[in-house]
């Protein structure tokens, strides 16, 4: 089922944003203008991954330095300390759809 989630316009202005649909943590972000979206939480230890480094098609988690591929949600990179890696699980993804200039995602 498709959820309008925000303006193309207004990611568009920070290229990734934060935002809740049926209580659920949602991470949208603008790549190459493509519109992806990935569940907010680290898949380690649930930290919000809307302040993680964004880099090409990946994001870092600040917390403990797991690695996803944006499209995917694949995990990269463990969760570590060091060079203890610790379990760390696929993102969830969700399909987008921009129509009129509005983002929708499908739960």
């Amino acid at each position: 089922m498709l959820h309008y989630a925000c303006l193309y316009d207004d990611l568009a202005k920070d290229f990734k944003m934060k935002i809740q649909i049926e209580g659920q943590s949602i991470l949208l972000m603008l790549l190459l203008d493509k519109v992806y979206a990935i569940q907010d939480k680290c898949t380690h230890l649930g930290v919000s991954l809307s302040k993680g480094v964004v880099e090409n098609e990946h994001i870092q988690c600040r917390a403990h330095h797991a690695r996803f591929n944006i499209k995917t949600g694949d995990v990269l990179d463990k969760a570590h300390i060091g060079f203890i890696k610790m379990p760390t699980k696929k993102l969830k993804t969700f399909k987008t759809e921009v129509t009129e200039g509005k983002i929708y995602i499908d739960l």
